[in-house]
């Protein structure tokens, strides 16, 4: 008592070691009752503690066979621990897994969306170059026909000059058939 009483420091780390873990706020454990692997972590239900029995809060006790529990809880073998470490240790392995095997299913969905977008677009090329021979030949028959046409069409300048001459002929026939009349 005399120690507690000279040495103040001493006195708030007691009430603060006892106090801070009341203050805590720690969410309950429960395993995931449907998942792949929740034996690891899985713990029996804690046995209520006995009526003269005050809560320790969270603390760990080494035991030795045939020592009396110093509070009421759960008694892990060094092998249950041992499981339990290794359970923790492989969950990043698992998770290391699950991530490939994420990566991968995008990279095949990757792949594949590719190949579907990559033929896709091939076969729009082939149509767009079909569609563009077609309109290629459609257009050089057109232009066949126009040339044919063209070709078929009576040249203006003598079917002009046949005009001028004809009409030259009419008028000079006409004008002596007048003249011609005129005289008798």
């Amino acid at each position: 008592m005399k120690l507690m009483k000279k040495n103040p420091l001493l006195i708030a780390t007691l009430i603060f070691s006892m106090v801070l873990p009341q203050i805590a706020i720690a969410q309950d454990y429960s395993p995931d009752p449907g998942g792949e692997d929740s034996s690891l972590l899985s713990f029996p239900p804690v046995p209520p503690l006995a009526k003269n029995e005050t809560d320790v809060g969270e603390a760990i006790s080494p035991m030795k066979k045939g020592q009396t529990a110093p509070f009421t809880g759960l008694l892990l073998s060094p092998a249950a621990i041992a499981s339990i470490i290794a359970g923790i240790q492989s969950r990043d392995e698992e998770i290391q897994i699950e991530i490939q095997r994420v990566i991968e299913t995008a990279e095949i969905q990757h792949s594949y969306e590719m190949t579907v977008e990559r033929i896709r677009n091939e076969s729009d090329n082939k149509l767009s170059l079909n569609r563009i021979n077609e309109q290629r030949k459609e257009i050089d028959r057109l232009d066949a026909a126009l040339k044919k046409e063209k070709e078929d069409r009576p040249n203006p300048i003598v079917w002009a000059a046949v005009g001028v001459g004809a009409g030259v002929l009419v008028s000079t026939l006409t004008a002596a058939a007048v003249v011609y009349a005129v005289k008798q």
